[in-house]
């Protein structure tokens, strides 16, 4: 079953800037109204945001038409219009961490197809000897990092600023790396990846 659409509170004129926003853009507005709901529901879950979005895009668009002094019902700004929502959307999404649903059971199954469990164990070994070459501190965050702290979490803890962390944690990553690479076991592991 599905929702009903929200209303959206269709305007003359823009509230910030007093500007006169376009007939053309806001009839077209009412023509993409319900796929502009149905797009915010399927990426933000819920169409609460639908209507301030496309407000946005309203102005926006009104701005940029006039701007570029496209005469009135020259051609049918719908496109601009949903374009502009769709990015607002996404940014939001990005903003919020919430990740857009698409698929079925079929790629669910795909997704969490568990992966031969000699590759994962390599993986481990590799991980474990990369972590012995490290230096102590790039250890530390290493294990910060794995236990899911993010970079400004482990500057303040170090008392750094998060670019000096990162640019010192990988230069000694890829100085780890290299020596690895530089020892028969990790030839051996590198030929048995290039067989796979």
């Amino acid at each position: 079953m599905s929702e009903a659409v929200p209303p959206w509170w269709d305007r003359d004129v823009d509230n910030e800037s007093g500007q006169l926003l376009r007939a053309d853009v806001r009839a077209s507005a009412h023509r993409v109204w319900r796929s502009i709901c149905a797009h915010v529901r399927r990426v933000l879950g819920d169409t609460t945001d639908a209507p301030e979005l496309l407000e946005a895009a309203v102005k926006a668009v009104s701005r940029y038409l006039d701007k570029n002094h496209a005469p009135l019902h020259s051609a049918d700004p719908g496109g601009l219009l949903v374009l502009a929502c769709y990015r607002s959307m996404r940014r939001l999404s990005r903003k919020r961490g919430r990740m857009e649903l698409l698929g079925g059971s079929s790629e669910m199954a795909e997704i969490l197809r568990a992966p031969d469990w000699s590759h994962e164990v390599e993986r481990r070994l590799f991980l474990e000897q990369l972590a012995r070459e490290l230096c102590a501190r790039s250890r530390t965050i290493l294990r910060l990092r794995i236990a899911g702290y993010d970079w400004n979490e482990i500057s303040r803890m170090l008392q750094m600023n998060p670019p000096a962390v990162r640019n010192s944690f990988w230069r000694d990553v890829r100085k780890a790396h290299l020596r690895l690479l530089r020892t028969p076991a990790a030839e051996n592991y590198a030929l048995r990846g290039d067989e796979r």
